[in-house]
């Protein structure tokens, strides 16, 4: 696996560096959206030593050259994704503010032709 996120870097002419693949690795690993902080809290256990804001940096780098999308929820709270072939929805539990993640083939057609009938594109992330 930790090839994967060495030759996603090397794909978008980004330094394969400790920080960046750490983060990248934790991002394709991960099965709904994280934070900068949850991916802080994660790497911590595996005592990696990046900072804060080293992550911070390194996902600026890995969203510039559009590896990862920064999706923002409750308007203020910014969590990052891998950027996917397959359209993936995300349910907002908003008791708890869980994020759950899912894949429908049927909803992508379903609100692609939605789009359709009202000329339109309707976003997916």
């Amino acid at each position: 696996m930790l090839m994967q996120s060495q030759e996603l870097l090397k794909q978008v002419h980004l330094k394969v560096s400790l920080a960046r693949t750490s983060v990248l690795q934790q991002l394709l690993d991960a099965k709904t959206a994280c934070s900068a902080e949850q991916l802080y809290l994660q790497l911590q256990q595996q005592q990696s030593g990046l900072s804060l804001a080293t992550i911070y940096r390194v996902l600026t780098d890995l969203e510039q050259a559009q590896l990862i999308e920064r999706q923002y929820h409750q308007r203020t709270k910014a969590s990052f994704v891998m950027r996917q072939q397959r359209t993936q929805f995300q349910i907002l539990d908003l008791q708890t503010g869980q994020i759950k993640a899912f894949e429908h083939d049927n909803l992508s057609k379903y609100l692609a032709s939605v789009g359709r009938c009202y000329a339109t594109e309707i976003s997916q992330s």
